[in-house]
């Protein structure tokens, strides 16, 4: 059997400046029809930074989604034609945590959230970080505390669920993974 899914017609319902919304009606595998609700986004990069010292940095800020703070890596959006991803991660890490590095690894790429979204996330681990010379502003809708933990406090941040997002936590099993 196939699992293969055959667009029948898609009405586009909100395009705004991160996502755009969309309704498929779909031809099912036995023949069929289903509504899919899809969220199409450019995509993102988040960064593992790891200090000299083996303390991850990390930023808190609010998530209005979830109408709380969290703790999360670097992260954001790859904006619309950007292809070189390094140089995304790059500017990421610059404007959220002031650090640079020269060198940047790639650890994976996955889907954020595959039953609706086709957001596909790139990570990178970097942790020869130094001091950036001119510092990046943040985005002007942006709020955010550099914070830098251990292993053990990062833990327990899952734990406690200030941190809670799959970039994260998968972040951490990698550096986890890279410390032993």
């Amino acid at each position: 059997m196939t699992y293969t899914e055959k667009v029948l017609s898609e009405e586009s319902i909100f395009k705004g400046q991160i996502i755009d919304l969309a309704v498929q009606q779909v031809e099912l595998p036995n023949g069929q029809t289903a509504r899919r609700e899809i969220v199409y986004h450019n995509g993102a990069v988040g960064i593992i930074p790891i200090t000299a010292d083996g303390r991850l940095i990390v930023v808190r800020q609010w998530r209005a989604p979830m109408q709380r703070e969290t703790l999360e890596i670097p992260a954001g959006k790859i904006d619309l034609g950007e292809t070189q991803l390094e140089s995304v991660a790059l500017r990421e890490l610059n404007e959220e945590t002031g650090m640079m590095t020269t060198a940047l690894k790639g650890v994976a790429k996955f889907f954020s959230s595959p039953g609706f979204s086709n957001e596909l996330m790139t990570l990178f681990y970097a942790d020869q970080l130094t001091p950036v010379v001119h510092k990046r502003p943040l985005d002007a809708d942006e709020f955010l505390n550099v914070e830098k933990l251990t292993l053990a406090e990062a833990q327990a941040a899952v734990a406690s669920g200030l941190i809670c997002d799959a970039k994260t936590i998968m972040a951490l099993y990698y550096w986890q993974l890279q410390t032993n």
